[in-house]
């Protein structure tokens, strides 16, 4: 009885957990989507009018860091609080 009980309860946070990152490539899996941006100068506007230029140095689920070209300290900024991203977005090309 106590080992169904306990099983249960596990089972019971593996379905919760699993929601929690759920993305169309599965489960705990980070979207990539712009990770070929990591290293270019880009220009952040943010939703006080204020623009952020500077190397993209990484990017999570809710924010990105940015190396700023001004002052050369790194920027964390919430992905909600960007307005515009304005940059070279091509892919970069291999070198043979």
């Amino acid at each position: 009885m106590i080992e169904a009980e306990s099983t249960q309860k596990q089972e019971g946070k593996e379905e919760r957990g699993q929601g929690r990152y759920r993305t169309p490539y599965g489960y705990g899996v980070l979207d990539n989507f712009g990770a070929h941006l990591i290293g270019r100068v880009l220009s952040f506007e943010i939703i006080n009018n204020k623009t952020v230029t500077g190397k993209l140095k990484a990017y999570g689920q809710f924010d990105v860091i940015v190396t700023d070209s001004g002052t050369g300290q790194d920027l964390i900024i919430m992905k909600h609080a960007i307005t515009t991203i304005q940059g070279d977005f091509s892919p970069k090309k291999e070198m043979r």
